[in-house]
């Protein structure tokens, strides 16, 4: 058993892992960053696991000792007098005095002055010099991300307690504690439902671990707080709005002093309807989203018998040896999928390009002036200019045979091939991608040009959100007419392109890519085309885009008077 570890050495610990740390960014939205802290744990591990077992030799040497005097203290004696008459009397225990004194006790006293703790906060300087350890948003991001994916895939709370990730058991499991921390968060973000099913869940695991982690008169204390809160905040709601459609997340049908949380759960699951087409509601789509992920077909079979798969060569000699692998996944918007038209090679050459400049993945301001991170991108992304390596140049040429779009950013064409690389829970909630669409003259005026001339979504370029002016060249690059997406890998579990409106989605497939149009040809933007990127479940995800600007594609694809084509 070993000895307890002196609270003044985990203070300092804790203080020289958390002081002068780094500011580059949150670490759990990435998982190149992942990656690097778990190596960086590993160092942490090897140095207070050498740690251990120095101190277990010391205190092994230290109880050998006291065993050897045991056989001292088993002569037993009416008195005091008499026990050393017994013992100092005894010629083997006079040899073993000896012994212990002059000989074991020059091992011990060695052992006892030997500073091994100072050792290894030294060890432990060394190894955080440079590096890069967890701050509090990466804590709280790692448990929203949790109670995302709980929340997206329907998880069975217990199994995922016990580390099973929709069907794959892994070793990592939560505690009592864990849980209870989720169903805070939760609470804390107004989704009183999910928030009620975590405190119970917390409360059954801290029975099992025989109050270990937590109490479970503790836990019943939230979950009381947290029934009142729903119900309550249920008919507050009810009053003020009687035909209001709650989500399901924060709120259930009924109080839940009537009706438990599990049992209207199971009712909401069974009776969900799914709504898919242009005029649906942004309930509709976050259901429609969700029911995606987790891999539901929200298509009838009339219109799944009528996508197809075919090669095509599209009439270049390019393509002639190896025509191009198409499956069609959507009619209506047309979206497609095309199967390895990257090698092994350039996916990683794509990966190590990207690795030293990904930065946290920003969405467009909310008064559409500038960028700002949100929860609504959870992923790291990096631009790559066409000079950084000749594969990039290929890959433009490559995307403009196979589309038949021109897709040279050097002349507006297109904009740089964007990176995302997708963390703990990594996702994107549901987006157009389409800028400058159904916004007003003053809104543009707002824009960065760098954002209207090529999407660039960096937030370095925010001095220019502050200007009322626009150059032409800005204008005259038009709008993303189109998407052209690569994966970079085969995701475990989770990580789909969902569409919520059109009703389908497209599964990760590492060499392939999903390519559709944002604008109709008569130049109005398709609504049809929201999508978002399914949370990462279970291993990690990364992407490459190439978002193909308007103006450029005049003669490549014609335009059309009807405003619905």
């Amino acid at each position: 058993m070993m000895a307890s570890i002196p609270v003044t050495f985990l203070i300092t610990i804790t203080a020289l892992l958390l002081r002068n740390q780094p500011v580059v960014g949150d670490m759990f939205s990435a998982s190149a960053d992942l990656a690097n802290t778990f190596r960086l744990e590993q160092q942490v591990v090897n140095v207070l696991g050498e740690l251990v077992a120095q101190t277990e030799a010391k205190l092994g040497i230290i109880r050998q000792y006291l065993k050897d005097y045991e056989s001292v203290v088993e002569e037993k004696a009416a008195s005091e007098e008499e026990f050393m008459e017994r013992v100092a009397g005894n010629p083997i225990h006079a040899y073993r005095l000896m012994k212990r004194l002059y000989f074991d006790w020059q091992t011990v006293e060695k052992e006892i002055k030997t500073d091994n703790w100072r050792n290894a906060l030294r060890q432990l300087e060394h190894v955080r010099m440079g590096a890069k350890f967890p701050k509090e948003e990466d804590f709280f991001g790692a448990a929203q991300a949790l109670v995302r994916l709980q929340d997206t895939y329907e998880l069975n709370m217990t199994q995922l307690a016990r580390g099973n990730l929709w069907g794959r058991q892994t070793r990592a499991e939560l505690t009592a504690q864990d849980c209870l921390f989720m169903g805070k968060h939760a609470f804390n973000a107004g989704a009183y439902a999910r928030a009620v099913e975590w405190f119970e869940e917390s409360y059954i695991l801290a029975g099992q671990e025989n109050n270990r982690t937590l109490r479970q008169d503790q836990v019943m204390e939230f979950i009381q707080h947290a029934i009142n809160m729903h119900d309550d905040t249920l008919q507050q709601t009810k009053k003020r709005h009687p035909m209001a459609v709650l989500s399901h997340t924060n709120s259930f049908r009924l109080p839940l002093k009537e009706k438990p949380a599990g049992v209207q759960r199971s009712e909401i699951i069974r009776s969900r309807k799914y709504n898919v087409g242009k005029h649906i509601t942004d309930q509709d789509d976050a259901t429609n989203f969700n029911a995606l992920c987790r891999g539901e077909t929200l298509l009838n079979d009339k219109l799944l018998a009528q996508l197809k798969c075919w090669y095509d060569s599209r009439r270049q000699p390019y393509f002639l040896l190896m025509p191009i692998k198409i499956e069609q996944n959507s009619m209506e918007p047309a979206i497609y999928s095309f199967h390895d038209v990257l090698s092994d090679d350039e996916i990683e050459t794509i990966k190590q390009l990207a690795k030293p400049l990904l930065a946290r993945s920003m969405v467009q301001g909310r008064t559409g002036v500038g960028h700002e991170v949100s929860n609504v991108r959870t992923s790291k992304t990096a631009w790559l200019p066409e000079g950084l390596h000749p594969l990039l140049n290929r890959l433009t040429r490559r995307i403009s045979l196979i589309t038949g779009l021109k897709t040279n950013p050097i002349s507006d064409e297109a904009e740089l091939l964007q990176v995302a690389n997708y963390g703990i829970g990594g996702h994107y909630a549901p987006h157009h991608d389409y800028l400058m669409k159904g916004k007003a003259d003053f809104e543009l005026g707002q824009m960065p040009p760098q954002e209207l001339a090529m999407g660039d979504r960096i937030s370095t370029f925010m001095f220019y959100a502050k200007k009322k002016y626009m150059h032409h060249r800005e204008l005259q690059a038009g709008d993303r007419i189109a998407t052209f997406m690569f994966y970079l890998n085969d995701v475990e579990r989770g990580g789909s392109t969902a569409f919520p409106r059109a009703g389908v989605a497209v599964k990760p497939v590492r060499g392939g890519a999903a390519f559709w149009f944002n604008l109709k040809r008569s130049g109005k933007p398709d609504p049809l085309t929201l999508h978002g990127a399914c949370p990462v479940l279970l291993g990690h995800k990364w992407v490459s885009n190439k978002w193909i600007r308007e103006t450029a594609q005049t003669f490549n694809r014609r335009c059309s008077l009807d405003a619905n084509e």
